[in-house]
């Protein structure tokens, strides 16, 4: 299927990426949070334990039933009832007088935050590019760099609770512009019957992958993805302190990454019109390996920016290549599988590491992280493969 491409779409790709902006808000917003939320809960470092798996059970949920959900609503639809559940998430933390409300308030955001992630790329897998998949992945990360800051100034001048009643209002006026875009009728038609229609008058030009074990490996791939961002970002710190870094330097670190993140989509995202998915995402492995190499070797922050900067593309670039190697029918179910695995990774990988660096030692960290990228490299590569024998026959 040819992706939307055009000054045509310039509207609709703009409320995509302004919008998208605030799926960064949750990952962001409870970086500086939870330090307020632990005081005044009276919470300890083993309640993040539950806080992180019960968050990570309902954003997998939702990517797990985005095709049953599709049956009935369109994806913006879905992605604008995900806001909104989202907002409730929010407002229901902040109002939240102990743990267990807490965990509930948590665990109804994480539903909101997995729907928008998972119908919004399955939205962009179906009609636009690797490039513009990457520009919003970047407005991810400016959302999720944006709200510690409006966190942590509400926590000196109020509190914490106060800081998530802003964030909310500013999903209020997400919600409006989407509603008005909806109104006017800005979205293009996901109808799977004209999606459907379309792959059929090209199936003679493309043969697609259609076993199930191409599948498998697809949703495998998003799974050892899941599991790396997250856990390197957060256990890094944590070995550079044991080698004798100072707090304010490993803080530093963190916020290199995301930066270099951000910069990395925005990058990536240009030179997606020269080079195809699978040379990303080669390069994005090759930086990312290398990155981990230096902070191995060499506790040097240089390395924390080539990881973040390799890790940068490959999210966005793998959704994207999706649509290039399924069916247009089964696009909406797969992407949402993906981004359910993508949660399960973050959630099984993150505990399996913390339980290997608190029994072993925490430097098998770049060992555990520099694995997990090499079997995103290697599904990917089977992929590929599979592709490549799958057009010859």
């Amino acid at each position: 299927m040819e992706k939307i491409k055009g000054k045509s779409n310039i509207g609709l790709l703009t409320v995509i990426l302004v919008s998208y902006f605030v799926v960064g808000f949750p990952d962001g917003s409870f970086t500086v949070s939870w330090l307020g939320i632990a005081d005044d809960l009276s919470l300890t470092i083993a309640h993040s334990g539950y806080i992180l798996v019960g968050y990570s059970v309902t954003y997998t949920l939702a990517g797990v039933i985005l095709s049953w959900l599709n049956r009935f609503m369109k994806l913006q639809t879905i992605y604008f009832w995900g806001l909104i559940i989202m907002g409730a998430g929010f407002v229901g933390l902040a109002l939240s007088p102990n743990f267990i409300m807490a965990l509930a308030a948590i665990t109804i955001y994480g539903f909101g935050t997995g729907a928008m992630a998972s119908s919004m790329n399955s939205y962009m897998a179906k009609h636009f590019t690797a490039r513009h998949n990457n520009w919003m992945h970047c407005f991810w990360g400016g959302g999720a760099t944006l709200t510690p800051l409006i966190m942590s100034q509400m926590m000196v001048l109020f509190s914490w609770r106060a800081g998530y009643y802003v964030i909310t209002g500013i999903l209020g006026v997400v919600a409006v512009i989407l509603l008005i875009s909806m109104a006017k009728k800005v979205w293009i038609d996901d109808n799977e019957d004209a999606v459907q229609e379309e792959a059929e008058t090209v199936v003679v030009k493309k043969r697609y992958l259609a076993k199930k074990w191409h599948q498998v490996v697809e949703i495998l791939t998003f799974f050892f993805l899941g599991g790396t961002d997250y856990t390197l970002v957060f256990f890094t710190g944590m070995v550079l302190m044991s080698r004798g870094l100072s707090l304010e330097a490993v803080g530093l670190f963190s916020a290199v990454y995301y930066v270099c993140m951000t910069t990395g989509r925005m990058f990536f995202g240009w030179i997606a019109k020269w080079l195809k998915e699978t040379s990303i995402i080669r390069i994005g492995c090759a930086i990312a390996v290398a990155g981990i190499g230096v902070l191995y070797f060499t506790g040097n922050i240089a390395g924390m920016a080539m990881t973040g900067f390799g890790l940068a593309p490959l999210l966005p670039t793998l959704v994207s290549d999706t649509s290039n190697r399924f069916t247009p029918r089964i696009i909406s179910k797969l992407v949402g599988y993906e981004l359910a695995a993508f949660g399960a990774g973050i959630a099984v990988l993150f505990f399996i590491t913390s339980m290997v660096l608190e029994f072993v030692t925490l430097e098998a960290l770049f060992p555990i992280g520099l694995s997990f990228i090499v079997l995103v490299f290697l599904c990917n590569e089977i992929l590929v493969r599979a592709t490549k024998v799958n057009d010859v026959n």
